[in-house]
């Protein structure tokens, strides 16, 4: 199991080739694919969904000891889903994908090798992931530290099972005794995420290097408090 596979999973079928450039922010994902350029926006859940997160690894011991040693394994992503948090989106449908090649009637061959990059780049580095959903390596293992009541450096002494997938995945703030399908765990499940939360500039790269009637066809993105 690798995070590219999930990637392929959500967002294939991926076609890997030369990307000239790649960078993740939270909320998008730009990349330079054969001249073009791509931007792949996602949302972006509150900081309430987060602390959530972050409290449910931080109560399983191999998540939390990996974590913290600046590992992220894959049954990561099964934890946050439980919270509405995808660190890959579900599908194209979930992000606001465009391109400036002249290609709108679907996802091009440009968009499928960005998300081939960024399954890449995930298997390098999977904080890649959770820093386009919002918070990065530092920021998440300060989080998990903090929801733990774990103080100073990351705990040495803990050593995680070699299967992560075999951790019981819950939910710290359910009583005692539910399991994630009953109804107490139903009752008690956050609210959806909010809607996309536009990072500032985003979409900017792809409608300055469109072509002018392309560039014209493009819908404004909204911009934060607007």
């Amino acid at each position: 199991m690798s995070w590219s596979a999930e990637v392929e999973r959500w967002l294939g079928p991926v076609l890997p080739g030369p990307v000239e450039r790649l960078a993740v922010r939270p909320g998008e994902v730009t990349a330079r694919v054969g001249g073009f350029e791509v931007s792949l926006i996602r949302s972006v859940p509150d900081d309430a969904l987060w602390d959530r997160v972050c409290a449910a690894l931080a109560s399983q011991e191999v998540f939390r000891a990996r974590v913290l040693a600046g590992e992220l394994p894959v049954p990561v992503e099964r934890v946050c889903a439980m919270f509405g948090v995808d660190l890959v989106p579900r599908g194209w449908e979930a992000l606001v994908a465009t391109c400036s090649c002249d290609r709108w009637d679907g996802v091009c061959a440009h968009l499928r090798t960005a998300a081939a990059a960024l399954g890449a780049q995930a298997d390098r580095d999977p904080f890649s992931l959770t820093r386009w959903a919002g918070p990065d390596k530092a920021e998440l293992r300060t989080r998990v530290m903090a929801a733990g009541g774990i103080k100073g450096p990351s705990t040495a002494h803990e050593t995680p099972r070699d299967n992560a997938s075999e951790a019981i995945i819950g939910d710290p703030g359910l009583p005692t005794g539910h399991s994630p399908d009953s109804a107490a765990a139903f009752w008690s499940a956050p609210s959806p995420p909010p809607p996309v939360d536009i990072p500032s500039g985003a979409g900017d790269r792809v409608r300055a290097a469109a072509p002018g009637a392309l560039a014209d066809e493009l819908p404004p993105f909204p911009r934060p408090g607007t």
